[in-house]
Protein backbone atom coordinates (compact mmCIF):
# COMPACT_ATOMS: atom_id res chain seq x y z
CA UNK A 1 0.00 0.00 0.00
CA UNK A 2 0.78 3.25 -0.82
CA UNK A 3 2.68 4.93 2.63
CA UNK A 4 2.70 8.53 1.80
CA UNK A 5 6.47 9.34 0.91
CA UNK A 6 6.48 9.05 -2.60
CA UNK A 7 5.81 11.85 -4.98
CA UNK A 8 3.18 11.63 -7.42
CA UNK A 9 3.35 12.37 -10.98
CA UNK A 10 0.81 13.95 -13.16
CA UNK A 11 0.45 13.60 -17.13
CA UNK A 12 -0.80 16.73 -18.89
CA UNK A 13 -1.15 20.36 -17.73
CA UNK A 14 -4.86 20.69 -18.94
CA UNK A 15 -7.68 21.30 -16.75
CA UNK A 16 -8.01 17.71 -15.33
CA UNK A 17 -4.75 17.68 -14.69
CA UNK A 18 -4.27 21.18 -13.27
CA UNK A 19 -7.75 20.02 -10.74
CA UNK A 20 -5.70 16.73 -9.97
CA UNK A 21 -2.28 18.82 -8.63
CA UNK A 22 -4.46 21.27 -6.54
CA UNK A 23 -6.53 18.25 -5.22
CA UNK A 24 -3.14 15.89 -4.39
CA UNK A 25 -1.14 18.71 -3.12
CA UNK A 26 -0.59 16.46 -0.42
CA UNK A 27 1.02 13.96 -2.57
CA UNK A 28 3.46 16.91 -3.18
CA UNK A 29 2.66 16.37 -6.81
CA UNK A 30 4.81 16.98 -10.17
CA UNK A 31 2.97 17.57 -13.20
CA UNK A 32 4.60 16.30 -17.08
CA UNK A 33 3.41 18.83 -20.21
CA UNK A 34 4.38 17.71 -23.32
CA UNK A 35 4.36 21.36 -24.32
CA UNK A 36 6.72 24.19 -23.87
CA UNK A 37 3.86 26.17 -21.65
CA UNK A 38 0.60 25.86 -20.41
CA UNK A 39 -1.83 24.18 -23.13
CA UNK A 40 -4.43 27.24 -22.71
CA UNK A 41 -5.97 25.70 -26.09
CA UNK A 42 -9.75 26.24 -23.99
CA UNK A 43 -11.28 28.58 -26.07
CA UNK A 44 -14.76 27.14 -25.52
CA UNK A 45 -16.88 28.28 -22.66
CA UNK A 46 -15.48 27.70 -19.11
CA UNK A 47 -19.00 27.34 -17.27
CA UNK A 48 -19.83 24.82 -14.50
CA UNK A 49 -23.06 23.75 -12.89
CA UNK A 50 -21.46 23.65 -9.53
CA UNK A 51 -18.82 25.16 -7.75
CA UNK A 52 -17.19 22.03 -7.10
CA UNK A 53 -14.01 23.21 -8.78
CA UNK A 54 -13.61 26.66 -7.37
CA UNK A 55 -14.28 25.36 -4.09
CA UNK A 56 -11.32 22.40 -4.55
CA UNK A 57 -9.49 25.60 -6.38
CA UNK A 58 -10.01 28.14 -3.74
CA UNK A 59 -10.87 30.03 -7.15
CA UNK A 60 -13.76 32.34 -7.15
CA UNK A 61 -16.49 31.04 -9.74
CA UNK A 62 -19.32 33.97 -10.25
CA UNK A 63 -22.73 32.39 -9.75
CA UNK A 64 -25.37 33.83 -13.18
CA UNK A 65 -28.44 32.57 -14.53
CA UNK A 66 -27.87 31.55 -18.39
CA UNK A 67 -30.61 32.45 -20.64
CA UNK A 68 -30.87 30.10 -24.28
CA UNK A 69 -32.40 30.16 -27.57
CA UNK A 70 -32.51 28.66 -31.22
CA UNK A 71 -32.02 30.15 -34.23
CA UNK A 72 -32.66 28.33 -37.93
CA UNK A 73 -34.16 29.52 -40.78
CA UNK A 74 -33.60 33.41 -39.71
CA UNK A 75 -35.38 33.05 -36.70
CA UNK A 76 -35.04 33.34 -33.26
CA UNK A 77 -36.85 30.54 -30.69
CA UNK A 78 -36.94 29.54 -27.54
CA UNK A 79 -39.06 26.65 -28.33
CA UNK A 80 -36.89 23.43 -28.98
CA UNK A 81 -38.31 20.25 -31.17
CA UNK A 82 -37.19 16.98 -32.52
CA UNK A 83 -36.31 18.11 -36.01
CA UNK A 84 -34.13 20.79 -34.59
CA UNK A 85 -32.75 19.10 -32.18
CA UNK A 86 -31.46 16.04 -34.47
CA UNK A 87 -29.80 18.33 -36.63
CA UNK A 88 -27.70 20.03 -34.05
CA UNK A 89 -26.57 16.92 -32.42
CA UNK A 90 -25.56 15.48 -36.19
CA UNK A 91 -23.86 18.58 -36.70
CA UNK A 92 -21.48 18.87 -33.50
CA UNK A 93 -21.28 15.01 -32.70
CA UNK A 94 -21.86 13.27 -36.03
CA UNK A 95 -24.37 11.13 -34.36
CA UNK A 96 -28.13 12.51 -33.25
CA UNK A 97 -28.34 11.93 -29.46
CA UNK A 98 -29.58 14.04 -26.37
CA UNK A 99 -27.96 17.58 -26.03
CA UNK A 100 -28.23 20.77 -24.15
CA UNK A 101 -30.25 22.27 -26.87
CA UNK A 102 -33.55 19.88 -25.63
CA UNK A 103 -33.62 22.45 -22.96
CA UNK A 104 -33.83 26.53 -23.16
CA UNK A 105 -34.92 26.94 -19.87
CA UNK A 106 -32.83 29.75 -18.09
CA UNK A 107 -30.21 27.79 -16.11
CA UNK A 108 -28.07 28.84 -12.62
CA UNK A 109 -24.41 27.96 -13.86
CA UNK A 110 -21.36 28.75 -12.53
CA UNK A 111 -18.79 30.86 -14.65
CA UNK A 112 -14.64 30.21 -14.41
CA UNK A 113 -12.59 33.34 -14.43
CA UNK A 114 -10.93 34.04 -17.97
CA UNK A 115 -7.47 33.25 -16.17
CA UNK A 116 -8.65 29.44 -14.84
CA UNK A 117 -5.66 27.58 -16.20
CA UNK A 118 -2.63 30.19 -14.57
CA UNK A 119 -4.71 30.40 -11.65
CA UNK A 120 -4.63 26.55 -11.34
CA UNK A 121 -1.03 26.40 -11.84
CA UNK A 122 0.09 28.59 -9.55
CA UNK A 123 2.45 27.10 -6.93
CA UNK A 124 2.13 24.24 -9.33
CA UNK A 125 5.22 22.31 -9.63
CA UNK A 126 5.04 21.33 -13.58
CA UNK A 127 8.09 20.14 -15.92
CA UNK A 128 7.35 21.40 -19.59
CA UNK A 129 8.65 19.58 -22.64
CA UNK A 130 8.72 16.31 -21.05
CA UNK A 131 7.42 13.63 -23.25
CA UNK A 132 5.23 10.63 -22.39
CA UNK A 133 6.22 7.15 -23.51
CA UNK A 134 6.43 3.54 -22.04
CA UNK A 135 10.27 4.11 -20.93
CA UNK A 136 9.17 6.80 -18.82
CA UNK A 137 6.54 4.77 -17.33
CA UNK A 138 8.54 1.96 -16.46
CA UNK A 139 11.34 4.20 -15.48
CA UNK A 140 9.00 5.56 -12.82
CA UNK A 141 7.62 2.20 -11.99
CA UNK A 142 11.10 0.26 -11.70
CA UNK A 143 12.30 3.30 -9.39
CA UNK A 144 9.53 3.76 -6.95
CA UNK A 145 6.69 0.81 -7.78
CA UNK A 146 4.27 2.67 -5.25
CA UNK A 147 4.00 5.40 -6.88
CA UNK A 148 0.73 6.78 -7.99
CA UNK A 149 0.40 7.90 -11.84
CA UNK A 150 -2.44 10.14 -12.85
CA UNK A 151 -2.71 10.04 -16.53
CA UNK A 152 -5.20 12.66 -17.87
CA UNK A 153 -3.93 11.78 -21.87
CA UNK A 154 -7.02 11.11 -23.89
CA UNK A 155 -7.43 7.18 -23.92
CA UNK A 156 -6.17 6.16 -27.39
CA UNK A 157 -2.83 7.98 -27.07
CA UNK A 158 -2.15 6.18 -23.81
CA UNK A 159 -3.50 3.12 -25.52
CA UNK A 160 -0.90 3.18 -27.93
CA UNK A 161 1.87 4.01 -25.18
CA UNK A 162 1.24 1.53 -23.32
CA UNK A 163 0.73 -0.86 -27.13
CA UNK A 164 -2.42 -2.00 -26.02
CA UNK A 165 -3.85 -4.73 -28.49
CA UNK A 166 -7.16 -4.15 -30.72
CA UNK A 167 -6.94 -0.31 -30.28
CA UNK A 168 -10.73 0.16 -30.94
CA UNK A 169 -12.25 3.64 -33.28
CA UNK A 170 -12.39 6.49 -30.92
CA UNK A 171 -14.99 8.66 -32.69
CA UNK A 172 -14.32 12.55 -32.54
CA UNK A 173 -15.21 15.62 -33.46
CA UNK A 174 -12.57 18.98 -33.69
CA UNK A 175 -14.27 21.97 -32.60
CA UNK A 176 -12.47 25.30 -33.44
CA UNK A 177 -13.43 28.62 -31.39
CA UNK A 178 -13.42 32.83 -31.58
CA UNK A 179 -13.28 34.88 -28.91
CA UNK A 180 -13.46 38.69 -28.09
CA UNK A 181 -14.30 41.12 -25.48
CA UNK A 182 -17.39 43.80 -26.36
CA UNK A 183 -15.75 47.12 -25.83
CA UNK A 184 -18.60 49.58 -25.48
CA UNK A 185 -21.33 49.61 -24.70
CA UNK A 186 -20.79 48.13 -21.27
CA UNK A 187 -22.08 44.91 -21.50
CA UNK A 188 -23.41 42.07 -18.46
CA UNK A 189 -25.32 39.20 -20.08
CA UNK A 190 -25.20 35.86 -20.07
CA UNK A 191 -26.86 34.23 -22.83
CA UNK A 192 -26.22 31.62 -25.38
CA UNK A 193 -28.03 30.68 -29.02
CA UNK A 194 -27.62 27.27 -30.99
CA UNK A 195 -27.13 27.28 -34.50
CA UNK A 196 -28.19 23.70 -35.68
CA UNK A 197 -28.42 24.27 -39.33
CA UNK A 198 -25.67 22.30 -40.87
CA UNK A 199 -24.77 25.39 -43.85
CA UNK A 200 -23.34 27.64 -40.88
CA UNK A 201 -20.42 25.94 -39.64
CA UNK A 202 -20.70 27.65 -36.12
CA UNK A 203 -23.01 25.90 -33.66
CA UNK A 204 -23.58 28.08 -30.64
CA UNK A 205 -22.65 31.46 -29.82
CA UNK A 206 -22.81 32.81 -26.24
CA UNK A 207 -22.00 36.33 -24.50
CA UNK A 208 -20.57 36.20 -21.18
CA UNK A 209 -20.25 39.29 -19.40
CA UNK A 210 -18.54 41.25 -21.84
CA UNK A 211 -17.24 38.05 -23.43
CA UNK A 212 -18.24 36.93 -27.13
CA UNK A 213 -17.58 33.14 -27.52
CA UNK A 214 -18.64 31.17 -30.94
CA UNK A 215 -17.83 28.14 -31.46
CA UNK A 216 -17.33 26.04 -34.34
CA UNK A 217 -17.71 22.00 -36.00
CA UNK A 218 -15.31 22.84 -38.84
CA UNK A 219 -12.76 25.41 -39.32
CA UNK A 220 -14.00 28.99 -39.19
CA UNK A 221 -14.35 30.85 -43.01
CA UNK A 222 -14.31 34.26 -41.16
CA UNK A 223 -11.81 36.26 -39.16
CA UNK A 224 -12.76 36.57 -35.59
CA UNK A 225 -14.05 40.17 -36.06
CA UNK A 226 -16.34 39.91 -38.50
CA UNK A 227 -18.08 36.52 -37.75
CA UNK A 228 -18.25 37.62 -33.82
CA UNK A 229 -19.74 41.40 -34.66
CA UNK A 230 -22.08 39.97 -37.36
CA UNK A 231 -23.50 37.22 -34.50
CA UNK A 232 -23.33 39.91 -31.95
CA UNK A 233 -25.21 42.38 -34.21
CA UNK A 234 -27.70 40.62 -36.07
CA UNK A 235 -28.72 37.55 -33.44
CA UNK A 236 -28.01 39.41 -29.75
CA UNK A 237 -29.20 42.82 -30.81
CA UNK A 238 -25.82 44.58 -29.56
CA UNK A 239 -23.94 46.78 -31.74
CA UNK A 240 -20.22 47.15 -29.98
CA UNK A 241 -18.33 50.40 -30.84
CA UNK A 242 -15.50 47.74 -31.25
CA UNK A 243 -14.28 44.11 -30.06
CA UNK A 244 -10.89 43.89 -28.56
CA UNK A 245 -8.40 41.33 -27.65
CA UNK A 246 -9.78 38.47 -30.36
CA UNK A 247 -8.44 35.01 -30.03
CA UNK A 248 -9.00 32.29 -32.09
CA UNK A 249 -8.30 28.57 -30.68
CA UNK A 250 -8.66 24.58 -31.70
CA UNK A 251 -8.77 21.22 -29.85
CA UNK A 252 -8.17 18.24 -31.15
CA UNK A 253 -10.93 16.18 -29.10
CA UNK A 254 -13.71 18.74 -28.76
CA UNK A 255 -16.78 16.21 -29.01
CA UNK A 256 -16.22 12.55 -28.49
CA UNK A 257 -18.63 9.91 -28.90
CA UNK A 258 -18.69 6.64 -26.62
CA UNK A 259 -16.47 3.62 -27.45
CA UNK A 260 -17.38 0.32 -26.39
CA UNK A 261 -17.82 0.30 -22.51
CA UNK A 262 -15.72 -3.17 -21.55
CA UNK A 263 -13.55 -2.14 -23.26
CA UNK A 264 -13.26 1.30 -22.16
CA UNK A 265 -13.51 -0.07 -18.12
CA UNK A 266 -11.33 -3.11 -18.76
CA UNK A 267 -8.69 -0.48 -20.35
CA UNK A 268 -9.06 2.10 -16.76
CA UNK A 269 -8.49 -0.94 -15.01
CA UNK A 270 -5.37 -2.44 -16.16
CA UNK A 271 -4.05 0.90 -16.43
CA UNK A 272 -4.27 1.22 -12.48
CA UNK A 273 -3.84 -2.74 -11.32
CA UNK A 274 -0.54 -2.88 -13.43
CA UNK A 275 1.45 0.11 -14.03
CA UNK A 276 -0.25 2.16 -10.96
CA UNK A 277 -1.74 4.40 -13.30
CA UNK A 278 -4.75 6.09 -12.48
CA UNK A 279 -7.04 7.53 -15.59
CA UNK A 280 -8.67 11.14 -14.98
CA UNK A 281 -10.73 13.32 -16.80
CA UNK A 282 -13.16 13.42 -19.61
CA UNK A 283 -10.27 12.27 -22.59
CA UNK A 284 -8.55 9.76 -20.43
CA UNK A 285 -11.98 7.82 -19.37
CA UNK A 286 -13.16 8.84 -22.74
CA UNK A 287 -16.82 9.39 -21.60
CA UNK A 288 -18.45 13.17 -21.35
CA UNK A 289 -18.68 14.28 -17.84
CA UNK A 290 -18.01 17.96 -16.60
CA UNK A 291 -15.09 19.30 -14.99
CA UNK A 292 -17.40 19.12 -12.01
CA UNK A 293 -17.69 15.39 -11.47
CA UNK A 294 -13.71 15.02 -11.95
CA UNK A 295 -13.58 16.19 -8.25
CA UNK A 296 -15.90 13.28 -7.45
CA UNK A 297 -13.26 11.14 -9.15
CA UNK A 298 -10.16 12.40 -7.96
CA UNK A 299 -12.24 11.82 -4.29
CA UNK A 300 -12.54 8.39 -5.23
CA UNK A 301 -9.03 8.08 -6.43
CA UNK A 302 -7.26 9.38 -3.36
CA UNK A 303 -9.26 7.22 -1.18
CA UNK A 304 -7.92 4.29 -2.95
CA UNK A 305 -4.61 5.31 -3.09
CA UNK A 306 -4.62 5.60 0.31
CA UNK A 307 -6.10 2.19 0.84
CA UNK A 308 -9.35 3.08 2.30
CA UNK A 309 -11.55 2.48 -0.72
CA UNK A 310 -11.93 0.34 -3.92
CA UNK A 311 -10.87 1.28 -7.12
CA UNK A 312 -13.88 -0.83 -8.87
CA UNK A 313 -16.50 1.87 -7.51
CA UNK A 314 -14.42 4.63 -9.80
CA UNK A 315 -14.53 2.40 -13.37
CA UNK A 316 -17.79 0.46 -13.07
CA UNK A 317 -19.87 3.89 -11.70
CA UNK A 318 -18.36 6.23 -14.05
CA UNK A 319 -21.40 7.73 -15.87
CA UNK A 320 -21.13 10.85 -17.83
CA UNK A 321 -23.79 13.27 -19.62
CA UNK A 322 -24.80 14.05 -22.24
CA UNK A 323 -23.35 17.71 -22.42
CA UNK A 324 -21.62 20.15 -21.19
CA UNK A 325 -23.99 22.87 -21.96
Amino acid sequence: PYDGVCLMIIFGAGLAGLLSANMMRSHKPTVYEFQSELPNNHGALLRFRSDKVGTATNTFFKKVKVSKAIKYDGKITTEPNLFLSNLYSQKVTGAISDRSINNLDSAERFIAPWTLISDMAEGCNITYDKKVDRALIEELHDWEPTRPLISTLPMPMLMRIMDWEDIPDFPKQKIWTQRAIIDQPDCDIYQTIYYPDPIANHYRTSVIGNVVISEFSTRPDQKAGGHLMERLMDDFGITPKRLINMTDAHQEFGKIRPIDENIRKEFIFQMTSKHNIYSVGRFATWRQLLLDDVVDDLKIVESFIRGKDDYSRLVHSQKGIEDES
